[in-house]
């Protein structure tokens, strides 16, 4: 092939040599030749990448696919924007029946094809991916077709000839050894048992060379399996091992090197070797065994451990050390690896001699942790079958390492594992060692928790301690008690707009879509409407408010136990608005560009999730009210515990309008027990209800009653009057006695009893 200016001077017969010097000519030709070359090269290059001679792409398939020949035509209707045709080609292909491995290297066999003389560079198969990924055209075969490489790739790294080729692979030369750890990255830590089986084998000396190299080179792909391999006692190997953490210069290494260098039973050689290493990681001076693992382990639990999952791999490995088997992993899901793994450490820390309570604290925590955060149907198999629960070892530890477990989980605003640690306190506190712990007193810290259920949870714990002695944070306990018993499982905000008509119309719209709501127009009032609310889950506040106005409603609320843990979400118009910048370092505050009340029936979850608050359903919040009301009756029987009963009267009262039979009986029964006027004559007003279903008539009677027996009668002349027509009337004769008990508990004069038998006489 000649360039264009070469053919127009043919063309024109011109005397190349009375046109052109002779360097002219020679830069001309070699222009020709090059083209020509290019030519070829691109001639060899559509017969690689294009649809083979007399195909028809749109036809359906009628036999066996060719594999290869479908890769090519995928890859060239793709990259000439034939999206319809590539998406039949990679139907075929996902078609073909061939194994997850075998289309992978088809596509990797195709890329190879395409090197040439003088095309070194090669398509990116990942960057191709990636861009037809994101058109929508292309998307959904693509993304088939990426499962299926996925499912390649992995299939081909974890394949143990695969790893052994690769690694014989490094002794050859050093073109081979860049090729071979290319894929020894990919098989990352899967890698390290076969490499330490090399070393272990006299009889593959000849590889051991490159294999420490390629240790080193793996880096940290390679430390999760390393540092387990530091209790192998073969000192070839063991030095080794050490030799590469030391290289890699991995700070996570320096327990298990330390720990070598003072295990007496090892060689001189691996202490040696452990010190050496130790330096190369400016560790210098003697370091306790004890104290790094637990160091190791509270950076592992929190995620910033340098020992990490592969996250390429389905699945985490925690490996152990055999000294016949070497290696050897237990798969375990990602989620639970760092706590697995925390265990661990703590566990090399305790028994290298560790005395503080620390340690076996964060063994507690992250044992909780790891159980709770176990998916349905996942498990542990690092632990066998019979395997006690994380509860079985809380409380057999007590209640001191259980206050520091909470300690730790309210610092890192954790919901999930401070309402486990509560659970189990909640199974051995008492009034001797409720307050036990390292730190401040946890249960009190937990009932200012942001989450309301943790709040509640630890008013249940110090409530049922029945605490005889005054403590600090005693008068949040009842007040709690009182919350959770008018849990309904139905959300309720406060909403602060300027513009009463708005903020009416959003009110309104919020009850429409089972939302409890209120609303203010300055942040006092929204201060005084959430305090007369039984509970309050968020704040809703319009950007219209001045920013002096919002900031007011933050400081009043952070300064309320009972409302500083609930959302604050703003209404913004658009997505410049400021506060959109403080949201992102200020958890309890959301923004929304909700407008209406069906957007934020979706935005209030969201935002309770991100402040910390777990949500409630009906179930649930019928759970927590039901235990409540027994606690609360508990505390009003056992009078002589420093609780005030009465702090939560207001709640107690309401909850006789409750809609759940179950809640009205135990509200009931515990106004029964407090020394009040208003109770008597709530007890009374609702058991003559003509509303009220016949069971709970009869169990208010019966709560009047004990009210009566212990405090008198306190009722007055229109209330006597009431429950005397109904002992007199009553069509069920269940509620007439139990009406009846509750008059003469009374203990009536003379003349307010006799009326009764007056009354029914004929005569």
């Amino acid at each position: 092939m000649l360039t264009l200016e070469v053919i127009t001077m043919m063309r024109q017969r011109v005397d190349f040599r009375r046109v052109l010097s002779l360097r002219q000519l020679i830069f001309v030709m070699l222009i020709a030749m090059g083209m020509m070359v290019v030519g070829a090269v691109r001639a060899d290059d559509a017969a690689t990448t294009a649809p083979a001679a007399g195909t028809d792409a749109t036809a359906t398939q009628a036999g066996p696919t060719n594999l290869q020949q479908s890769v090519k035509d995928f890859w060239f209707y793709g990259k000439v924007a034939r999206y319809d045709l590539a998406n039949i080609e990679g139907q075929k292909i996902l078609s073909s029946g061939a194994q997850p491995r075998e289309v992978l290297e088809a596509f990797e066999k195709m890329l190879d094809s395409q090197t040439t003389a003088l095309n070194r560079q090669k398509d990116n198969l990942d960057e191709w991916m990636l861009r037809w990924a994101n058109l929508d055209a292309m998307k959904d075969i693509t993304a088939k077709i990426q499962d299926v490489l996925n499912q390649g790739y992995l299939t081909r790294k974890s394949d143990p000839d695969f790893i052994k080729h690769e690694i014989e692979r490094l002794s050859v030369n050093q073109r081979a050894y860049q090729s071979a750890m290319k894929n020894l990255r990919q098989s990352g830590e899967l890698a390290i048992p076969f490499m330490l089986d090399y070393l272990r084998d006299p009889s593959k000396a000849q590889y051991q060379a490159a294999i420490r190299l390629g240790m080193r080179d793996l880096g940290k792909y390679g430390l999760n399996a390393l540092v387990a391999a530091t209790y192998s006692t073969d000192g070839d190997v063991l030095v080794a091992v050490i030799d590469v953490l030391g290289d890699i210069g991995y700070d996570s290494a320096v327990p298990y090197l330390a720990r070598v260098a003072n295990d007496s039973s090892l060689p001189g050689g691996a202490h040696d070797a452990a010190n050496k290493a130790l330096a190369r990681l400016n560790i210098t001076a003697p370091t306790s065994v004890a104290d790094s693992f637990y160091s190791l382990a509270e950076k592992q639990y929190y995620g910033s451990s340098s020992i990490a999952s592969d996250t390429r791999n389905p699945m985490a490995f925690v490996w152990y050390w055999d000294s016949k088997t070497g290696l050897s992993k237990t798969d375990v899901p990602h989620t639970i690896f760092n706590d697995v793994m925390a265990m661990r450490q703590t566990e090399a820390s305790l028994k290298a001699g560790a005395s503080q309570s620390n340690a076996l604290s964060l063994w507690l925590t992250a044992n909780y942790k790891r159980q709770i955060s176990l998916k349905e149907g996942e498990k542990d198999a690092t632990r066998p079958a019979n395997y006690p629960d994380a509860n079985y070892w809380g409380v057999t530890a007590g209640a001191s390492y259980l206050n520091d477990a909470l300690a730790r989980a309210l610092k890192d605003r954790d919901s999930g594992v401070a309402m486990v640690v509560i659970g189990s306190l909640q199974q051995i506190v008492g009034q001797s060692n409720m307050l036990t712990g390292s730190g401040n007193e946890p249960l009190v810290d937990a009932m200012a928790f942001p989450d309301r259920l943790v709040r509640f949870e630890a008013a249940f714990a110090l409530a049922a301690a029945l605490p005889q002695k005054a403590f600090t944070g005693q008068e949040r306990v009842v007040p709690l008690l009182g919350e959770a018993l008018s849990q309904t499982g139905q959300s309720s905000v406060v909403v602060i707009m300027p513009n009463q008509e708005a903020l009416n119309a959003l009110v309104d719209g919020l009850k429409t879509n089972g939302i409890g709501a209120v609303g203010a127009t300055t942040s006092e009032a929204a201060i005084d409407q959430a305090n007369n609310m039984t509970s309050i889950d968020a704040f809703i506040i319009s950007d219209d408010m001045s920013a002096a106005e919002v900031d007011k409603l933050f400081s009043l609320g952070g300064s309320n136990p009972k409302l500083k843990g609930a959302a604050k979400i703003i209404m913004v118009k658009t997505e410049a608005s400021p506060y959109m910048q403080r949201a992102i370092s200020d958890p309890i505050m959301s923004v929304t560009l909700a407008k209406d009340a069906a957007g934020l029936k979706i935005a209030i979850p969201e935002a309770m999730k991100r402040a910390g608050t777990l949500n409630l359903n009906t179930d649930v919040g019928t759970k927590y009210a039901l235990r409540s009301g027994a606690l609360l009756e508990k505390l009003a029987i056992s009078r002589g515990q420093v609780l005030d009963i009465s702090a939560a009267k207001v709640s107690l009262l309401s909850a006789l309008n409750d809609a759940r039979p179950e809640v009205v009986k135990l509200a009931g029964q515990t106004l029964g027990l407090i020394n009040d006027k208003d109770a008597q004559s709530a007890l009374l007003g609702k058991a003559s209800d003509d509303k009220t279903a016949d069971d709970v008539k009869i169990s208010l009677y019966g709560s009047l009653a004990t009210s009566a027996k212990f405090f008198g009668n306190q009722l007055d002349e229109p209330g006597v009057k009431t429950l005397s027509g109904i002992v007199e009337s009553a069509q069920n004769l269940d509620v007439r006695s139990a009406a009846a008990e509750a008059r003469g508990a009374l203990n009536l004069p003379a003349e307010q009893a006799k009326s009764l038998v007056i009354g029914q006489s004929k005569n």
